[in-house]
């Protein structure tokens, strides 16, 4: 069983880290023929070859479910194509936001209110590109479904969510308990 500690040190970390990659290969997939043939080094020796689309979507789809679970994790989901707090009981093992605190500062669930207001933008889109992370989740990685989702979503969605997952952590959760947001140790830099 992990500590809270461990889980602001090492796993939301991890997770972040899997968002920075969603991003860099978002805009290489987008930059790149997808057909473009890619060889993976390590250490200088070959060790896998394939092409951008075989390279970039699993590390997208990774990206998207950890940046799904880490929304749920600040208290969000989705109803009907809007943001939503998360009003269900969580289960035993789950781990959630409201299980960290300091003697003088509980934390709970963010709201909405509190999920849009960390964007300097237009709220509605803002609220756009966090359902954007549980409709890709839900809708095109988890099941098989027709792939009909809420709204249009673009690149900047993507990007608008990515970025604010890492700002909600830091204001709600890191900052709350006097640290540092840590930086994801790839150093992927987008």
């Amino acid at each position: 069983m992990m500590t809270n500690n461990e889980i602001l040190t090492q796993w939301i970390p991890y997770r972040l880290e899997a968002i920075d990659t969603l991003q860099f290969a978002w805009k290489w997939a987008g930059e790149s023929k997808l057909q473009s043939k890619v060889d993976v080094l390590a250490d200088g020796k070959l060790k896998l070859q394939g092409n951008v689309a075989a390279i970039a979507n699993p590390m997208i789809e990774a990206g998207i479910i950890h940046a799904r679970a880490l929304l749920e994790f600040l208290g969000l989901g989705t109803q009907g194509g809007r943001l939503v707090q998360v009003n269900n009981k969580r289960r035993a093992d789950d781990v959630a936001i409201e299980h960290f605190s300091t003697p003088t500062c509980p934390i709970s669930k963010i709201t909405v209110i509190d999920a849009l207001s960390a964007y300097t933008g237009p709220k509605e889109e803002a609220e756009q590109a966090l359902v954007a992370i549980f409709e890709l989740a839900n809708k095109w990685l988890a099941h098989l479904t027709t792939g009909v989702l809420s709204h249009d979503y673009t690149d900047q969605h993507l990007d608008i969510a990515c970025r604010g997952i890492r700002v909600l952590l830091n204001n709600y959760l890191y900052a709350k308990l006097g640290r540092e947001i840590p930086m994801p140790p790839s150093g992927i830099d987008n």
